[in-house]
């Protein structure tokens, strides 16, 4: 099996066209023509996963993360990325990563946290996912999601006794589905919220509930995992390293 077969099976599970038109999605780095030795899943590509990888014999990468983002003018590897970049090109190791598509394909991302969150009657629309939750406050809620994700940085904006009814999720980073959500639920859950948005959503008394990106998406592994499950292929997840800490780890 080549590193463009797995891609396949991936694509048919979420297909590029799903990605936004702003998105960078897809192959970055590689060679799709070459023999298959392992998957390594991960949320970023980091030296931490590139090294996971080699060690553990894989030589494509499947990041939910783009790799690339920006157009390149050079490949210095005297910086993080350009050592990163060289790095895959020495070893083999192809990068292939799946973003908007992921969060929108149908038992994607968003589908999943709206499972988590015991959503019910879900409803795609567009990058998020309406659900129902029965009678619950805004704090219960925001207990499910702390809880959910194990995420310890969740806060919220609005009356904590508020009954919410529907809820619009987003993963990731997904203030820009504020005026939907407005529209259609209650209650706009995602992850890195604005400031300004904040004092908007106070001022006009609409509820937020806010978590870390890295909680919000490091489920896009588990995923990926279960796309390929039903393959011979030899599937890794990279070790979850979230790039903060919190005080009450410490």
């Amino acid at each position: 099996m080549t590193n463009g077969d797995i891609v396949k099976i991936l694509e048919e599970f979420a297909p590029p066209y799903l990605a936004e038109e702003w998105d960078r999605i897809g192959l970055m780095v590689g060679n799709l023509q070459a023999e298959n030795s392992g998957v390594l899943v991960t949320l970023d590509v980091t030296p931490e996963a590139i090294k996971q990888a080699e060690d553990e014999g894989a030589n494509l990468i499947v990041s939910h993360h783009p790799l690339i983002w920006d157009p390149l003018a050079r490949i210095d590897e005297g910086t993080m990325r350009g050592a990163m970049y060289a790095e895959l090109i020495r070893k083999g190791i192809s990068v292939y990563s799946m973003h908007t598509n992921l969060d929108k394909t149908k038992g994607g991302i968003n589908d999943r946290l709206a499972a988590l969150f015991n959503g019910k009657d879900v409803q795609n629309d567009g990058l998020g996912r309406i659900f129902s939750l029965g009678d619950v406050t805004l704090k219960q809620l925001a207990v499910i999601v702390r809880d959910t994700l194990d995420d310890d940085t969740v806060f919220a904006v609005g009356d904590p006794n508020k009954i919410i009814k529907t809820a619009y999720v987003v993963s990731g980073s997904g203030g820009s589905e504020y005026a939907r959500a407005k529209e259609v639920a209650d209650v706009l859950i995602t992850g890195e919220i604005k400031h300004n948005l904040l004092v908007e959503a106070k001022a006009e008394g609409f509820c937020l509930i806010g978590f870390s990106h890295f909680a919000s998406e490091t489920i896009a592994q588990e995923i990926l995992c279960d796309a390929l499950a039903p393959y011979s292929i030899n599937i890794i997840k990279a070790a979850k390293v979230c790039p903060f800490w919190r005080l009450d780890e410490v």
